[in-house]
């Protein structure tokens, strides 16, 4: 929850509007520069949550997943999880919905890693500023 606040804290203070939380069923459901905190994204199968959806310019949304583990094998089903969903979201909106994840406490480099194979970017809850300057880059 503390992750999740501090990006709705950063995500705020650069002037991002907050809309209603419900399912995004249509891209534009997600407004460029707002985000939605505990929204659903529509998938093939199921609606996925998600911590964090971010408008991004254009009809790209950030799927960002916010996971705190304690221990390298606890990491594994957190990481389990994030790929799990950027799957179901890359198969169904494509390129459309990009997946973040932000990561705090004892993660293994392997499963870093794999974030990073399976096109997850990864951001670190110590480094915010890592975050809003990868938001700057994108044009946000």
């Amino acid at each position: 929850m503390e992750q999740e606040a501090a990006i709705v804290t950063l995500l705020s203070a650069r002037g991002w509007g907050q809309q209603s939380s419900g399912l995004i069923s249509q891209l534009t459901d997600v407004k460029p520069l707002h985000f939605l905190h505990k929204a659903k994204f529509a998938t093939k199968t199921r609606p996925q949550e998600v911590d964090i959806a971010c408008g991004l310019t254009g009809t790209v949304v950030l799927a960002m997943e916010c996971k705190v583990t304690n221990d390298e094998t606890n990491s594994v089903k957190r990481i389990n999880d994030v790929l799990k969903k950027a799957a179901a979201w890359q198969d169904h909106w494509g390129s459309f919905v990009r997946t973040a994840a932000l990561l705090q406490g004892v993660i293994a480099f392997k499963d870093v890693e794999r974030l990073l194979e399976g096109q997850v970017e990864v951001f670190w809850s110590h480094d915010l500023i890592a975050f809003e300057a990868w938001l700057t880059k994108e044009g946000c």
